[in-house]
């Protein structure tokens, strides 16, 4: 599956040290930033259906206490003129009528601007879940400003998962959450965020970028990883395909469930669109992913 708009395949593996992304500061935010304003009125939000399949995930070792757990993965939402904020406020009400224990907000919180932060604390704060909200950042944060984008997660009450976890307890058993910064800007370090996990302890891995699945160092346990970024190719074309395939792997991990190793992968197409306000043949998506024993 390819699309017009194919980006590089060549491998780039992740880094521990940030790499500020300034080549898309000085060339695609300008033009991002143009086209969101300029495409902004085509929007049909209004005539969108928001998807929100419900996914069994098998997990070995799953302690009984966690069977049928479920997280809402709420990715993308790029908080901008492409997408109306009663759009945004729909998903996040859509999300707690869901009913998950957890849910977890997969990066690209804004598009190109920073005015594009404006009004997304308040945004935020609607999600709500019994075990909390969990995020991490993507690679239109890091164009923005990651710390900024980071600043407004936080005040709205979230915990940033940004190369670091947090343990969710049943009684004497436990389900690790962990969260890596952004794949192509940001610094990931597998060893901070995993420290100190039990390794009989089950691994919920968020990262936004899908194409991290093939760089998890040998050996280490991640049961599932959740992630975004791709948009399901944002339009697909009659006979053509997916109008972009953002990854380095092609459309290997564009969309939906993929078992990588030992790995389950969940890849959500998104609820909002960067600089493109249609979603032509490919609805946006909340999906619920439900852990189950083995």
């Amino acid at each position: 599956m390819i699309g017009p708009i194919i980006y590089q395949r060549r491998r780039r593996p992740p880094s521990e040290v940030a790499r500020p992304p300034r080549f898309e500061r000085r060339v695609k935010v300008p033009i991002g930033w143009l086209v969101e304003r300029l495409a902004a009125p085509l929007s049909r939000w209004e005539h969108a259906a928001l998807r929100t399949p419900e996914v069994a995930v098998p997990i070995a070792g799953l302690p009984g206490e966690f069977a049928g757990y479920r997280i809402a993965l709420v990715t993308d939402l790029h908080h901008g003129p492409a997408v109306p904020r009663w759009w945004l406020e729909r998903a996040a009400e859509r999300a707690s009528a869901l009913a998950p224990d957890l849910i977890a907000l997969g990066g690209d919180f804004v598009s190109h601007a920073r005015s594009d932060l404006e009004g997304l604390e308040a945004l935020l704060a609607r999600f709500r879940a019994p075990d909390g909200v969990v995020a991490v950042l993507g690679n239109h944060d890091h164009w923005v400003g990651p710390e900024l984008v980071a600043g407004v997660v936080r005040g709205a009450g979230i915990e940033l998962l940004l190369n670091r976890h947090c343990l969710i307890r049943r009684g004497a058993t436990a389900l690790a959450v962990a969260g890596v910064d952004d794949l192509a800007h940001g610094a990931v370090r597998f060893g901070d965020a995993l420290n100190g996990v039990p390794a009989a302890t089950p691994v919920v891995l968020l990262s936004h970028n899908p194409d991290l699945v093939e760089y998890l160092p040998p050996g280490s346990r991640v049961d599932l990883m959740l992630s975004g970024h791709t948009h399901n190719g944002q339009i697909h074309w009659p006979l053509i395909g997916p109008l972009s395939v953002p990854s380095q792997f092609g459309g290997r991990y564009l969309h939906g469930l993929h078992r990588v190793g030992d790995t389950w992968l969940y890849v959500s197409a998104g609820v909002g669109s960067a600089a493109i306000p249609i979603r032509w043949g490919n609805p946006p998506e909340l999906p619920v992913l439900r852990l189950d024993p083995a």
